[in-house]
């Protein structure tokens, strides 16, 4: 059996990204040979031999401990030794809440291998969702413009450039596995969860993007993961907060969401994440709720009709697929854990994501229970054969990038001072400045206000204090470097809270500067928020005054055509901006856009992208079937 098992895996893994064939279609000798010629599947295969089906269970579990005992867990402590000491599992998640500062995080990354390599076991894959953007986890290092800022630059090298420095960076602190790029297509302009993280809501701009992202990474050394299979971007639900269901058909799906993943197929992405999405039109199978008893559509993660039949066998995909977090409400609400570790196991999926919730020492006992539970199931519930695939897969993965070689640092403070080094360096952040200025896009420019070369007072406001230190930070910057004569004044005015500020700033001020942050569809509501009809206020008053003003659309671009009588109307991408404590001092390094920002407007550069989507018109509190702006759009300025 032993001997048949091995042939199989050998039929299936060897294939590469290529579709998998048939076992039968392989001569014995052919497959002897493609093993030869695939030292990673050999060694794969060797290490299987010598592990029981406790330790294979284990290679598929990527854990997660955000807080220990109610305080961010930064740093090792002796349960969580003790726990890793005794186990093997094939990998472990880093948050925010992990990184209390740059030195810390490298020593627990150096921690968390060493004592899983107790008795010379596996090393595992420390992994972080860095995706740049609005979603870093590593604040304190290079932010870059994000996912569709680079979209809208339209320029696969940046995007490139982007996970390169991000994976440098990773790499300096003890991370080899990122969890991106995003492979899914915003097509849904309400989307509650993807949004800016998407490229486009273009198929073949977001798979162009999406190639190049996962070679950034790969040059630097950091295995891959594109997300959310089969797409995430035509939802209006979040699947941390609840159960999507998208109607389209395979057909459709053929069209749009999975181009980005034929994509990242052909660029031997070594790791595919799955989406907690029911797609009734192509998955029959149902399962009841524990939460409701309704009966509900498995999800693409538990779905063999989406991840054995689509991704495995029209895609070719071979490499490891890996759930999203088994802790998101889309799967824990509605699925008995077991359950759901076996119904994604037998679809074809390879490593289960935050299985368990560890807050204290009673998680390491959770964990230790449900790795018993799922392995009663082997044999029964869970073939053999498919443990053994999923294992070799995640064993193969890590021999092919280097992980089974990692070892404990012989000498954490120099580890520590080459992290500090790297991350967040000058270096990276000029390159990081030089991409952002590339990836912002005008809209309007009436009476070619833009660039700015006037004197005087320029007001300066933002919806909350971060913007308006980024938009600080990029002025002075600025004016270090171009001939401009202006005195800034900077207001925070809070969503609207305190427009009163900008109402009175604006009869003497040459120019307005005023953001806009567009997060969620309640924005559109003037009954949840001000801040539309404020910036609409500010225009207004402007105009009243003779005074020029620009709109910045901070966070999603969905909020331009709300803007159409501004002067000048910029698109950036990217609301993060520079947190500071009490004293000003910066807690997080500054995100690029805004700055960015201001550089196209006083010409210190020139505009060249265009919109990476469509922006349709708003109508009430909602959006219409018209199209504002359309994807596309921008200007250049001579």
């Amino acid at each position: 059996m032993r001997k048949l098992l091995i042939v199989f895996l050998t039929a299936l893994l060897a294939a590469g990204c290529a579709r998998p064939k048939e076992a039968e279609e392989t001569p014995a000798e052919d497959v002897q040979q493609e093993t030869a010629n695939d030292p990673d599947l050999s060694r794969a295969q060797g290490l299987l031999e010598g592990m029981d089906n406790h330790a294979k269970l284990e290679q598929l579990l990527v854990l997660s401990i955000q807080t220990y005992n109610g305080e961010p867990f930064t740093s090792m402590n002796e349960e969580a030794a003790s726990f890793f000491d005794s186990h093997a599992f094939g990998g472990f998640i880093l948050f925010s809440s992990n990184v209390g500062s740059i030195s810390d995080a490298a020593v627990l990354t150096d921690d968390l291998q060493r004592h899983t390599l107790t008795d010379n076991r596996i090393p595992m894959l420390i992994a972080m969702d860095q995706e740049g953007g609005n979603l870093t986890r590593i604040s304190h290092g290079t932010i870059t413009p994000g996912n569709m800022a680079l979209g809208a630059s339209g320029n696969a090298a940046l995007a490139k450039a982007s996970a390169s420095i991000l994976g440098n960076e990773l790499s300096a602190i003890g991370v080899n596995t990122d969890f991106a790029p995003d492979a899914d297509i915003n097509n849904e302009p309400a989307n509650p969860v993807i949004g800016l993280r998407s490229f486009s809501d273009d198929p073949a701009l977001t798979s162009t993007m999406v190639a190049a992202y996962i070679q950034g990474l790969d040059e630097a050394g950091i295995v891959a993961c594109a997300k959310h299979f089969p797409g995430h971007g035509n939802t209006t639900t979040d699947s941390h907060t609840g159960l999507p269901v998208v109607n389209s058909t395979k057909e459709e799906l053929e069209t749009m969401e999975l181009v980005p993943f034929h994509k990242a197929v052909e660029q031997s992405v070594d790791m595919i994440m799955s989406a907690h999405i029911c797609f009734p039109q192509i998955e029959k199978d149902t399962y009841i709720s524990k939460l409701d008893s309704s009966k509900i559509t498995l999800p693409s993660t538990l779905s063999d009709e989406l991840i054995q039949g689509i991704l495995r066998q029209e895609l070719g995909y071979n490499g490891v697929v890996i759930t999203d977090s088994l802790l998101m409400d889309a799967v824990s609400e509605h699925f008995d854990p077991i359950d759901a570790a076996v119904l994604a196991l037998n679809a074809g999926v390879d490593m289960l994501l935050m299985p368990v919730r560890i807050e204290d020492a009673g998680g390491f006992a959770q964990v230790d229970q449900y790795l018993s539970a799922l392995e009663e199931k082997i044999g029964s519930d869970i073939p053999q054969e498919r443990l053994d695939e999923a294992v070799t897969r995640v064993l193969r993965m890590k021999s092919h990038n280097g992980i089974l070689e990692v070892t404990p640092s012989e000498d954490i403070e120099a580890r520590k001072t080459n992290a500090v080094e790297m991350v967040g360096r000058i270096e990276n952040h000029e390159s990081e400045r030089a991409i952002a200025d590339q990836c912002i896009t005008v809209l309007r420019n009436e009476n070619d206000l833009l660039p700015f070369t006037g004197a005087g007072t320029i007001v300066f406001a933002a919806p909350q204090g971060s913007q308006m230190n980024a938009m600080q930070k990029g002025m002075e910057q600025l004016l270090g470097e171009i001939d401009l004569v202006a005195s800034p004044v900077y207001i925070n005015y809070r969503y609207g809270q305190n427009l009163n500020d900008v109402l009175n700033a604006v009869p003497g001020a040459s120019l307005v500067v005023i953001s806009s942050w567009l997060d969620n569809m309640s924005q559109f509501d003037p009954s949840e928020s001000i801040m539309i009809p404020s910036v609409q206020q500010v225009i207004d008053s402007c105009h009243t005054s003779g005074i020029p003003c620009i709109v910045i659309s901070s966070g999603l671009p969905y909020d331009l055509s709300c803007y159409d009588n501004a002067d000048a109307l910029l698109a950036v991408y990217n609301p993060r901006g520079l947190p500071m404590d009490d004293e000003g001092n910066p807690t997080d390094s500054c995100s690029p856009n805004l700055p960015a920002a201001i550089d196209i407007i006083f010409g210190y550069a020139k505009p060249s992208a265009v919109l990476p989507v469509n922006v349709p018109k708003v109508e009430g509190t909602g959006f219409t079937e018209a199209i504002a702006y359309p994807r596309g759009s921008g200007l250049t300025i001579k």
